[in-house]
């Protein structure tokens, strides 16, 4: 039986081919972690398996943190070499076990899954506590948000904002212009706060931003955002 835990496996693509990149430009799966508590939780000593007979495959690094009511991302992509948050497995489009385990030693989250659809998330509705199913993907984002990352109506070129409204860090963009494209963020009074260059996805550090609303402006497409 598992033991009771705030933290919970959220949402897993196990079959990212085109839907968002790493830190490190690459398609990898993912596994997001949602804290459906008010405090913040130092996940340091816990352990993410895909094996019940090797509950502690993977090791959360020391003092990782995830925030009230807030999410963080593990990259399946069996490469602990590009970043702390990288697990030393792969998950499996065909379907597995997914096991979350506390410092204690006891097991959280014990979750099986079928097999998955390109691009698509095996996620929880109502967000955090609820069962899981295919639908659209949120990462890093609330699952009934109503807004997928990807939509499946979609046009040729478009830009999608995610989280929108940002209370967090960082924001991520995804286009679907091809190529590579200029990203310019302006403030309310039209002062340039940020622009860098990118291809079909970005990840913008808003944490430091002042409260209030942004216009994005990339070829695709131009978007508000807010920042709570």
């Amino acid at each position: 039986m598992a033991a009771q835990s705030n933290v919970v496996i959220n949402e897993v693509m196990a079959s990212n081919v085109a839907y968002i990149t790493d830190e490190n430009g690459e398609y990898e799966d993912w596994i997001e972690l949602y804290n459906n508590s008010g405090s913040s939780v130092n996940l340091g000593g816990w352990f993410l398996s895909d094996n019940p007979d090797n509950l502690d495959k993977w090791e959360f690094p020391t003092n990782t943190i995830i925030p009230a009511m807030g999410y963080i991302i593990i990259w399946a992509d069996e490469d602990s070499s590009q970043g702390p948050l990288h697990a030393n497995f792969k998950l499996s489009a065909m379907g597995e076990e997914l096991l979350l385990i506390n410092a204690s030693g006891s097991t959280v989250q014990d979750i099986t899954f079928g097999q998955q659809q390109a691009d698509k998330g095996y996620a929880r509705s109502p967000n955090g506590t609820g069962n899981f199913t295919i639908k659209n993907p949120t990462f890093k984002a609330n699952n009934d948000t109503g807004i997928s990352a990807v939509g499946e109506e979609e046009r040729e070129d478009s830009l999608t904002i995610f989280p929108n409204p940002a209370s967090g860090s960082e924001v991520f963009l995804r286009s679907n212009k091809q190529g590579k494209q200029f990203v310019e963020v302006f403030n309310q009074v039209g002062q340039k706060v940020y622009s860098a260059i990118f291809s079909k996805n970005a990840t913008m550090e808003v944490g430091q931003w002042p409260v209030g609303l942004y216009l994005v402006k990339t070829e695709a497409g131009r978007q508000l955002l807010i920042v709570q």
